[in-house]
């Protein structure tokens, strides 16, 4: 083609003796490039077989392989494992758990472990500090979240502003003061307005009285583990 395009963008024909050197140039050019892929591939070819062979063959001592030996080996495995299937599906599973259960050696090492763990007093000592510290924190968030501290008496609720009696006024008087006092209406305004923030009811908890009575009893309960922990610490001494 590089040839061809050569030749157009000359300036002048070619003379029939020139396009023939030409040609036969091109001939031969592709000539030896068609033998050196034939050798190329020749050469591939033998290698491959080659190495085919040596792992036929395999190294000394071991087993010589057949030309078809994968496809053996896929169909005995294929076959082995279709074995192994049919074994599992007639054996019998055991109820319940697939554990298998503990032996009398393995329990009684357990229960011994067990035992050891909690008759360690500084580990027992840890296991309660941790459970008073827990206790600790939950009255903390009680009494922050209700802001009234355990074993206080709550205020009574108020009546709300809408179930009051309203005050009745005169209203005479009241006309009085409208033109007595212009500027009397505007603090007027704002007493009313901070008496009804003052008179708006308080939230009450209603599980108030069983909180109350939990903490009180998550004390009683940390004020008896004290003293069990003092009485052990000093029959320990």
């Amino acid at each position: 083609m590089q040839v061809k395009m050569k030749l157009v963008n000359l300036g002048h024909a070619q003379s029939e003796e020139t396009r023939m050197k030409i040609g036969n140039g091109v001939r031969m050019g592709w000539e030896r490039r068609r033998e050196k892929l034939k050798l190329q591939e020749t050469c591939y070819f033998e290698w491959q077989n080659l190495i085919a062979e040596a792992s036929r063959k395999g190294f000394v001592g071991e087993e010589e392989k057949q030309w078809d030996s994968y496809k053996i080996l896929d169909e005995q495995l294929e076959q082995e494992w279709l074995e192994s299937v049919e074994q599992s599906r007639k054996m019998a599973r055991p109820k319940g758990s697939k554990r298998a259960p503990n032996s009398l050696e393995q329990r009684r090492k357990i229960s011994e472990a067990i035992s050891a763990k909690w008759a360690d007093p500084a580990r027992a000592y840890v296991a309660f500090s941790a459970e008073n510290a827990y206790r600790d924190r939950v009255c903390t968030a009680l009494y922050k979240y209700h802001g009234t501290p355990v074993g206080a008496e709550r205020k009574r609720k108020r009546r709300p502003s809408s179930e009051r009696q309203p005050r009745t006024q005169n209203p005479t008087k009241k006309k009085a003061n409208d033109t007595d006092n212009s500027t009397g209406n505007v603090t007027e305004s704002q007493k009313r307005r901070t008496r009804l923030r003052s008179n708006m009811p308080l939230f009450k908890d209603p599980l108030a009285s069983s909180k109350l009575e939990m903490i009180k009893n998550i004390r009683a309960e940390r004020a008896a583990a004290e003293n069990k922990k003092t009485e052990a610490i000093e029959r320990a001494k």
